[in-house]
Parts: C-alpha cells; structure tokens; sequence
C-alpha cells in the first residue's frame, strides 16, 4: 500500500562495490550491527523465532488479558501497571532465550569483527560466534565504559540483553516501557552513547543487518556525519521496496543480497578475510611519509597558520629543510639538540606553557629526523593499541621515533617501554609545563630516562625569524615603525621572549578581533552552533584532541556532524575540518576567541553546564576527565574570562559549582581553589576561610596531602604580611610562610611562592630588627641551598626548568644586596 505512485524509475540504484566491502571487513576493524532481521532462523525455547515488535505487543496484550494493540510501549506500560511483572518476564525470557542459530549467523560470525552491536534482547551474535571458536561477550549499556570499551569481542545489547532481564531492569536498561526509554540508562544518556559515536569515527565499516532505522538518535548521528555514508552499508533483502531504498540511500550503500546473500558473500571471501591477519598491521602508530612535492607558501599560508593553526606537513618540511623563500616559520634551534639525544640512544620531553610550540615542533622533528633516515611514527589513533605496536617496532631492527604529543595520555605506552626498553625506540614527548611538573614523580617512579627541553624562551635567531614573520605580513599595528632592534627588545622584556604572548599580542589587536568578529556573526545567532564552536575553542585550549565525539559531547548536540556547517564558509574560514574533526589547531586563536567573543556570564554558565552533565557520568574517559577537572580549577577558569566583571562572574561561578556538583562542598580541593579565586582578588580574609575549610577537610580523610593547600597558605600568608606595618607581626607572618614551604617536597609549586622573598625583601626587610632580618637571611640561604640539594640529587633540572632557575637567581640576589650593605656598614 505505501508503494502506490511511487515511480520505481525514478529511485536511483546503487552501484556498490563488495570487494571493497570484503576489503574493509578483512581489517578486523569493521562494526557489525544487527537488528531484529538477523535473528530470523534462529529457534528459542518453544522451537519459533524470536517475535518482532509489532507480535510481541500482541503477545503481551494477550497475557495481559486486554484489547490487542501493536504499539509495544504502550502494552508493556500498561500491563507494568495493571498485571504481573513476573508473568511477563517469563514469556520474554521464552521468546528471546534461543536454543539454536542457523549457518548464516555462524558463517557471518566467523569474520572478525571490531565490534557487535545491536537492539535485539537475544543472544544469537554470542551462541553463533561460540560456535566457530569466538567468544564474545554479552554486556547492556549499564556495563561500566571503564572496564568493557578497550575489550575485544563484545556484543553491546543497546536495548538490553535476555540474560541482565528482572524486575529492575524491564524498567530501565530493557528497553520496552517508557521509562526504561526515559531512564538515565537508556542508550542515548548511557556513557556507551559517547563510545559508539567514537567506535564509528575509528571503524573501517559500519554493516547493518536485519536493522529497519528506526532509532532516531543513530539515524541522526549517520544523517549528519557525511564522512561516516562511504563506510556504511545495508544488508537489506532481495528487491527491498522503494521505501527501504529511498530511506537507505541517505545514510549509505545498500547491498540486497539478504542475511543468507551475506553469509554467503563472507563465506566465498573466507580466504581473504582470515589471509589479511598473516602479517601485523599497526594499530594505533602511523608512520611520517616525508612530502616530496615542491610547494609554494604565500602571505596568506603564513597568515592562516599564525592565526589559525592552518599549516600542511608539506609546508613545515619546506620551511625546515629548505631556505624559506617567504619567511613562514619558526624554525626551532633545539632540532639539532634532539637530533644529537636521539642518535645517542636518549629520550626526550619537549615542554613548555600553552602555545610556545610544541606541537609545531613535533612536526619539524618529524621531518627533519626522517631526512636523516630515522623513522618517525606518531599516534593516529588513540584508542589502538600502541603497545602492541611498540613491540612490533622493537623486533624491526631499524631505529624508530616515536612523538607523542600529549604524553599524560600513554602513561601506560612510557611504562611499558621503560620495562622492556627496545633498544632501537626512542620516545620523544611532549606536555604543558604544568602537566610536566605534575608528572616529574611518576616518570621517575616508572623509571623513565630522558633528556628535557623547555620551548618556552625563544633564542635571538628566533624572535629575529618571528620578526621577519611579523613584518612580511605588516601585522605589527602602531609597533610597524620599530626598528629591528626594538622590535627584538619588544619581545624580549614585554613578552619573555615567549611566542605565546607575542601572538596573543596579534590576536588582541583591534583588527584582528574584528576579522573573527565577521566570521562569527553569522554563525552565533545559532545556539548550538554557538555552543559547537565553543566546544572546539574549549578542547583546543585544553590540548584535547578536537574529535567530533568529544566535541559533540561538550556540546551536548549533534551540530558537529551536520555537513551545512562543515560547508558553512564563515566556519571553514575559522576551523579546518578534517575527517572525523578538527585537523590543525591554534590553542592561543581558541584562547582568544573564547575570552573576546563569548560573554563571561555565557562562559561560566556554560561551563557550569558542562561540569553538571559530566559529573553524572558514572565513568570518564580522559578527554571527559579532564574537561571535568578543568571546569573545577580556578586557574582555568579564570583564564577564560575577560576582564570585563571578572571578579563578580567568578565569584557567582564557584557559588553555584558547588550546587550544580554537590559533592564539592565536602571536596577540600574545590575550597582551595575557591580561596585561589578570592587571593586573586585580594579578600584575604575570605580566602584565608576557605583554606580553613579545605584543611578541616583534609583532616577527615584519610592519606590526604596538603602540599597544594600548603603552598598556597604560604602564598597568603606573605601577601598578608607584606600589608603589615609591624615589624613583630611581619615577621611572624613571614616565619609561618617559610615554615610550610621548608617541610615541602623541592618542586616547582614550592618555588614559585619561594620567589615572592623577592618581594617581601623589597617592602619589608628594613622594618625587621636585626635580629629577624638574620633570620630571614638564613631562611633565604636555606631555600638557595635546597635548590643546589634538589639539582645534585636530580629532583629538578634548573637548567630546563625556568621558574626555579629565577628563584634562585633572586634569592642570590637578595643574599649579595645583604652581604654587600653589611659590607658598607
């Protein structure tokens, strides 16, 4: 009946290759996912198929004693509340307990498989695959992502499973009521919802079978993601009616050849299917291929790459290993020092502060190690498994490199290769300072051996590349009429010598702010393309990789995948799409977008939003994990933000942070960062309550450290002095500083608040008595001293690690200015 005046004519037919279907299978890396139409052949119990949707409504309607009526929400709604839940739960483990598949499903089973998922309650993917020697196991979306997504051979039951089915479950993770559909378990609210998105990103073929589209939230996530219809197909049956077909046809390749037409197809291709494992394939390392194609880079490269982060591989391996015919990168002095650690047979950390280079850097190392014959291999996909390819690499022979870019996320790849040290790898890794500094103790720990390299000072030749940058571009505004030498200067006292806040220099300028502005307005009338591009923004400032899964759950939509705004030329012209996301990126441009072009009320309302939504997530994965956290850290936080009624944003932010995420009231992290927030804003009196509270509560738990609550104690406790006019009460405030930072470990947090002696020898040094400013000298030779200690015992490097080199300089300072007014006296 719905056939009628459809033109069959007019249904364009698809001309579909399976050999390279039978190609994208072979890699072991295709998702198989099954619907109802699969489990046709199969046997349960009373020796019938498993009924479809529309004959167990009127089965249960029969049970249930009550009209007939197809709609199987609405059955099991009403019989849950009018009869027996005991009874029903009977006659659905008899309809989908299954005694015996078909050869179909074992011979379709056979392959390899990524990954099963599907929406039937029976177990026919499990009993088929055990029966040609796979074991597969059977989890619903309440498994925790934690423990499962990493495994292999699993069937994910997105509607539940026969087998998790009871009184509490046929209103929650079995998906036939309302509110098992409603229920925070359901699939499109379970943490699996993310990972599927993700598993489709990763695949090599999505194959549906027996599966009619009925589930929105799929069929949207396929609709929109054009990238994901090329590696997508439809086993549908034989002459499917031009419903299907028309349907179909928008999300992908239909092939109809029926289940039996597919077990068939994988069978006639076993050979191949099962020939491709002979040899290893990398799972999670790609190699550098080092471009050969002369390119020519014009002003408007450099200009995208500036602003935007837009630069090829093609033009970084020009520009380092050729003269650079128009002046467009920065070519890093420290190449020849990596070089010279790695053919010793050393690692490296790469580190530095947001946006002073390191993943251009890593670039330029990629092509300049593989121009002198080293091989180089990144991480392509991070959920892979890159041990196993570490491993592999280490029985070639040949000497390898391996970047990674972000090192805090393989913690467990640095592990593994510090205990089985393949003599032929070499790591070279980088991190945020912060990250780094957080992390010194866990490298050690693992015993991982490594030369460091700090990227936050730029050499002389270097800021006279970046001036040569700047002034081909005629982008220094009212600095163009600097001389050379000033300009160089500028650079150094103004911007410490950082590329970081030279480019942020650009990015405030005026005219640059209202060339983003232009793209912006068009695109911000949208909310959630508003909230998509703040999405990117916040994962690019954070260093997460801009995956469309992730940035789809910041979010909280699906805008990401629609192709009208990956086509949208204003987003184009801001954001290099590529794939499965955002390809280039630029941390400090998303830095400055967020804090010039987003309010501060939409910012921190946003972010509230997200803390909320990832704080119910029974189980995070790293990306969400540090999203989470960073919402939380007063630092970030307050980076965010423009100037404009910062104090008053902030301080709402963190009221309302702890309503949102309840358990914070009892967190003595989130009242340190709180007394952070309020020792910025100079309510000492506030802060120091807070801090009170932080330390009640790190008494009430137990083995909790207090080192970060210590520092900034101390950090208060100088600030409250140095307003002090009495002498007894400056140097009592004094002495209570120094007593909490001499019992702390010799790391960068100690020494950062060890720098401000500096300040309270300038202001309060003349007011002491004699014999507390002896006291205080002795307190400063001390601190000196534990610096020497900590450098000879290889707890810090002073000469990578810049903040406690210029404490150290200062304290020297403080002690020679003493010695020589002593001296005059």
């Amino acid at each position: 009946m719905l056939e009628i005046g459809i033109d069959r004519t007019k249904l364009k037919k698809q001309d579909v290759d399976t050999s390279e279907l039978i190609e994208r299978i072979s890699t072991g890396q295709a998702i198989l996912f099954t619907g109802a139409g699969f489990s046709s052949l199969t046997k349960n119990v009373n020796d019938e198929e498993p009924s479809a949707s529309k004959d167990l409504a009127n089965e249960i309607c029969k049970l249930g004693g009550f009209p007939i009526d197809d709609d199987l929400r609405f059955a099991t709604d009403y019989y849950i509340e009018n009869r027996n839940v005991s009874d029903l739960i009977q006659l659905l483990k008899k309809k989908y307990t299954l005694t015996q598949t078909n050869r179909i499903h074992e011979e379709i089973c056979s392959a390899k498989w990524r990954r099963f998922y599907t929406t039937n309650y029976d177990k026919s993917i499990e009993m088929a695959s055990a029966k040609v020697g796979n074991l597969v196991e059977c989890i619903d979306v309440s498994f925790p992502t934690n423990t499962y997504y990493k495994k292999e051979s699993l069937c994910i039951h997105l509607n539940g499973s026969i087998d998790s089915l009871n009184e509490d479950s046929i209103e929650s993770t079995f998906k036939l009521s309302t509110s098992s559909y409603i229920s925070p378990d359901s699939f499109t609210k379970s943490d699996w919802h993310y990972y599927f998105k993700k598993d489709l990103e990763r695949c090599s073929a999505i194959v549906f079978v027996g599966y009619s589209m009925y589930d929105i939230e799929i069929q949207k996530i396929l609709f929109e993601n054009s990238e994901l219809k090329e590696k997508t197909y439809f086993i549908t049956r034989e002459n499917p009616n031009p419903k299907t077909s028309f349907t179909l046809s928008k999300f992908g390749n239909i092939i109809p050849i029926g289940v039996e037409g597919f077990a068939e197809l994988i069978t006639d291709n076993s050979e191949s299917i099962s020939g491709y494992d002979s040899d290893y394939h990398l799972q999670s390392l790609a190699p550098y291929d080092l471009p050969h194609d002369k390119i020519e880079v014009r002003d408007a490269d450099v200009e995208a790459m500036i602003m935007f982060g837009h630069i090829s591989s093609a033009a970084i391996a020009d520009a380092v290993l050729s003269d650079q015919v128009i002046p467009s990168l920065v070519v890093r002095d420290c190449l020849d020092l990596i070089k010279e650690f790695i053919t010793a047979g050393k690692s490296v950390v790469l580190y530095s502060d947001m946006g002073n280079g390191k993943s251009i850097l890593t670039s330029q190392i990629h092509s300049y190690l593989t121009a002198s014959s080293f091989e180089c291999y990144f991480v392509d996909d991070i959920e892979g498994d890159y041990i196993s390819d570490i491993d592999h690499l280490s029985k070639l022979g040949k000497k390898v490199v391996v970047t990674l870019d972000g090192y805090e996320r393989y913690l467990d790849l640095l592990k593994h290769y510090s205990f089985s040290l393949p003599d032929n790898i070499n790591i070279i890794a980088t991190s945020r300072t912060a990250e780094h500094e957080r992390l010194r103790p866990h490298l050690k720990e693992m015993k991982f051996e490594y030369s460091e390299i700090c990227l936050d000072e730029l050499h002389d030749n270097e800021i006279l590349s970046l001036v040569d940058i700047i002034d081909n571009l005629g982008m220094w505004g009212d600095k163009a009429g600097l001389s050379n030498p000033q300009k160089v200067r500028f650079i150094k006292t103004k911007n410490n010598s950082q590329l970081s806040l030279t480019l942020l220099d650009l990015f405030n300028s005026p005219q640059f702010r209202e060339r983003v502005s232009n793209e912006l307005l068009p695109l911000m009338g949208d909310d959630e393309i508003k909230d998509t591009i703040f999405a990117i923004a916040l994962s690019e400032v954070l260093d997460i990789p801009c995956k469309s899964s992730i940035i789809s759950d910041i979010s909280d939509n699906d805008m990401i995948y629609s192709p009208e705004l990956k086509n949208n030329k204003n987003f184009k012209n801001l954001f290099h799409m590529n794939g499965d996301g955002i390809k280039t990126k630029s941390s400090l441009f998303c830095l400055s977008l967020i804090r010039h072009h987003f309010s501060p009320s939409y910012v921190t309302s946003t972010l509230q939003k997200i803390a909320k939504r990832f704080n119910e997530y029974r189980v995070k994965d790293y990306e969400q994990r540090t999203i989470f956290l960073a919402t939380l850290r007063f630092s970030f936080v307050e980076r965010l933000l423009s100037d404009t009624n910062k104090k008053g944003n902030l301080k709402r932010y963190y009221e309302n942070l702890k309503v949102s995420v309840n358990w914070l009231k009892s967190d003595p992290h989130f009242w340190l960062q709180y007394g952070m927030a309020n020792i910025t804003f100079k309510e000492y009196s506030k802060a120091q309550q807070f801090l009170d509270s932080a330390y009640a509560l790190a008494m009430k738990k137990d083995r909790y450290h207090t080192s970060n609550i210590d520092t900034q104690q101390a950090r208060l406790h100088l600030l409250v002095t140095m307003k002090e006019n009495e002498p007894h009460k400056i140097f009592e405030g004094f002495s209570k500083a120094h007593a909490l930072l001499d019992r702390l470990d010799n790391d960068v947090y100690k020494y950062r608040q060890v720098d401000m002696y500096s300040d309270f020898y300038s202001s309060c040094y003349e007011k002491l008595s004699k014999g507390n400013q002896v006291a205080f000298e002795r307190a400063c030779q001390k601190m000196e001293k534990s610096i020497e200690a900590a450098v000879s015992n290889g707890e810090i490097d002073i000469s990578q690690q810049l903040p406690i080199k210029k404490t150290k300089e200062k304290l020297a300072h403080i002690l020679s200015n003493i010695k020589e007014q002593r001296d005059i006296k």
